[in-house]
């Protein structure tokens, strides 16, 4: 049984996944931290129930696995934490950047596969994805919408 499941809506993100998944020394960490090698890129999704936006602001603060920051050159890359979930059958992990663009109503989910060509999803198809991991209790869960 989950810890938990997210309720949200894929959406295009910004790009900056698949620079950043892909880049080397990420590669090499994500392997060491989640025993695979994520396909370069994110599928994000957004979340609509304040409960979950609420789960996912805790999660920022809650111990995961986590890839420490780190240096190459002069560019700084931000520390991730990584929870282990599942999406319609395929392992996955929500990962939460220590420095991001998004707020907490966006999953950002890496997998070994290009989950968007493996599931066949589109922009604005509802998904649900569970994800492991200590998490808020199902009992702090409601369905009030949260405005975006």
């Amino acid at each position: 049984m989950p810890a938990f499941e997210f309720h949200g809506t894929v959406f295009t993100g910004m790009g900056k996944g698949a620079y950043y998944v892909g880049h080397p020394d990420y590669q090499t960490r994500f392997r060491e931290t989640l025993g695979y090698t994520p396909f370069p890129g994110t599928l994000n999704l957004r979340l609509s129930v304040k409960a979950e936006v609420e789960a996912k602001a805790t999660l920022r603060k809650t111990r995961g696995e986590t890839i420490a920051s780190f240096e190459v050159g002069t560019e700084r890359f931000s520390s991730v934490k990584c929870f282990k979930g599942s999406l319609n059958g395929e392992e996955i992990a929500l990962t939460i950047p220590k420095i991001t663009e998004y707020d907490d109503t966006v999953l950002e989910l890496v997998a070994v596969v290009k989950l968007r060509d493996r599931l066949g999803l589109r922009d604005d198809q509802q998904l649900v994805v569970s994800v492991d991991g200590q998490l808020v209790p199902k009992a702090h869960m409601d369905s009030d919408p949260v405005s975006v």
